[in-house]
């Protein structure tokens, strides 16, 4: 079983509730790294609506909650080289700031920076009675963020009095703001929030009914980087999907050709000993057995007549030179939908397929 975590709720329980102007400040990192349009209006807002649970708690109680994301890659801003300030513009944590507006009924500050003296000034500020929010800057408008600086995330945990993680898409990176953080508080002061907590419970796969069937899809560009995710499943469930840029590492070990697909030479062999893995533990390892291809990674909406589509399957000749592979075929989708016929719970990690255009 899935070892029990302090969540929101149980440090809430240990703040107390801050009335008579005793409100703390909570840090609570969410992933608000949602999709925009050309005119920077949200087109998806489901990870917005994911940590209302957790923020609504902390302002019921009279606290204030000082909220943190990621957006995107910066990396032109990273390197101080958005000379135009486009980037910085396209991924400011300010275009959330509306719709967390009208989702939570409660307005919503906002700091355009994530470190420094304007930040802490802000946080100062916030009412002692509580029930306020205030949104710091994209995190990763620093190198700092994701190259897990000491000092970036003790500025970071000094914001506050306790934390607090929502952000289930980020757990697993070794970020400032994901695992620097907590090692500068209170371990009693640092919890999950109700998404994380939720996630956690539905995949403890240690105390499923006799007919439960589970299976996982598994996305993604690299076998490295989900390489512990795909061997610790294959230890819990029925059937494993893969698919995205990482499938093709695994095709390419079966002896078929990817052209210029995405492709980890590196892994080939270790591909090669997972699908050896699945056999020997008796699960199901499924694999694209065709993919819609084109002569270059687009760039927007492409026509149907610039794709081609290849048969992936052991045996036939694959993807021929100079094509790439952006996503399944039709074969595909006809095998991976039999594969999941039946099953009973289904965890998904990860895009299958080119999603960016």
């Amino acid at each position: 079983m899935i070892s029990r975590k302090r969540n929101v709720f149980d440090i809430l329980e240990s703040l107390g509730p801050g009335t008579d102007g005793n409100a703390k400040n909570i840090l609570v990192r969410v992933d608000f790294n949602v999709p925009l349009n050309e005119n920077m209006e949200i087109t998806d807002d489901s990870r917005i609506r994911g940590a209302l649970p957790t923020l609504r708690a902390i302002l019921e109680q009279s606290h204030n909650a000082v909220v943190m994301s990621h957006m995107g890659r910066p990396k032109l801003v990273q390197k101080n080289e958005d000379t135009d300030g486009k980037q910085r513009k396209q991924l400011t944590l300010q275009n959330v700031v509306n719709r967390l507006e009208t989702l939570i009924k409660a307005p919503v500050l906002f700091v355009d920076e994530c470190q420094g003296t304007k930040v802490t000034d802000a946080v100062s500020k916030l009412d002692k009675k509580g029930g306020q929010i205030l949104l710091l800057e994209n995190l990763r408008f620093t190198k700092q963020e994701e190259k897990n600086d000491p000092e970036f995330a003790k500025g970071l945990a000094n914001l506050a009095d306790a934390y607090i993680n929502d952000a289930f898409g980020t757990c697993h990176r070794a970020h400032a703001s994901v695992s620097g953080v907590p090692s500068f508080m209170d371990a009693k002061l640092c919890g999950v929030g109700a998404l994380v907590q939720s996630e956690l419970s539905y995949l403890d796969f240690t105390q499923l009914g006799e007919k439960e069937v589970v299976a996982a899809i598994i996305g993604g560009s690299k076998v490295s980087t989900k390489l512990p995710v795909i061997k610790g499943l294959l230890n819990s469930v029925d059937t494993l999907v893969l698919g995205g840029g990482l499938a093709f590492t695994f095709i390419k070990a079966l002896g078929v050709d990817v052209g210029s697909s995405l492709l980890e030479e590196s892994m080939i062999d270790t591909a090669r000993e997972l699908m050896e893995e699945a056999k020997t533990k008796g699960k199901k390892l499924v694999l694209p057995v065709d993919a819609v291809c084109s002569a270059s990674f687009p760039s927007g909406p492409m026509a149907l007549k610039d794709t081609k589509t290849f048969d992936l399957a052991p045996g036939s000749q694959g993807i021929e030179d100079g094509w790439m592979g952006l996503d399944v075929g039709p074969k595909t989708s006809k095998v991976f939908e039999e594969a999941l016929t039946g099953v009973t719970k289904c965890v998904f990690n990860g895009p299958a397929g080119v999603f960016e255009i």
